[in-house]
């Protein structure tokens, strides 16, 4: 009786040691999947905000407004902290008379910052009620605050408020911008 409960132990023993040694090797490969997913998922929420922004902006006839926002009532803050969009009848990029708040997004999963660079540096994107930007091509890049180049993303809006994901076409681990080269954080 006293032997089984010693091979039981050294079984356990032997359990513990091969369990420690898979967790050691996959962890760090668990870690980067759950950087990556954080990565994917606050760009496609960018993408969301635009899009609703170009329907919205279509289907009620007006220009939408998509601005940075802190506080999900008016423009201002920085861009990882959270997206408004709203109906602008007179471009003025504040809520005002009859405009209507359409949605606030925020980021909560976000570790890293958003930065919006446009066609003249406006901080905001603007989408007039034929579905196009007011002249505002540009993109938003996601960094991480690791600095991981490879958990870099971007989304490319042209002209016609089309938006694409920015691809990694030589297959290195990093997404290259509208130019081609590599997005660096």
């Amino acid at each position: 009786m006293g032997i089984d409960k010693a091979f039981t132990l050294i079984e356990l023993l032997i359990t513990l040691l091969i369990l420690s040694i898979l967790l050691a090797v996959g962890l760090p490969s668990f870690s980067t999947l759950v950087e990556n997913k954080k990565s994917n998922v606050t760009i496609a929420k960018i993408k969301q905000a635009v899009e609703v922004a170009k329907v919205s902006a279509i289907v009620n006839g007006r220009i939408v407004t998509l601005c940075k926002s802190q506080d999900g009532i008016k423009c201002g803050g920085s861009w990882e902290q959270g997206i408004i969009t709203f109906t602008d009848a007179n471009a003025d990029r504040t809520i005002n008379q009859d405009d209507k708040l359409i949605r606030y997004f925020t980021f909560p999963e976000a570790e890293g910052s958003i930065h919006w660079r446009a066609f003249q540096n406006r901080q905001y994107l603007q989408i007039t009620s034929q579905g196009f930007t007011r002249f505002q091509n540009g993109n938003f890049t996601y960094c991480p605050f690791n600095k991981k180049n490879y958990l870099a993303r971007q989304l490319v809006i042209n002209r016609t408020a089309r938006v694409r994901y920015a691809m990694d076409s030589n297959g290195d681990g990093l997404r290259e911008d509208s130019s081609g080269k590599p997005i660096r954080c």
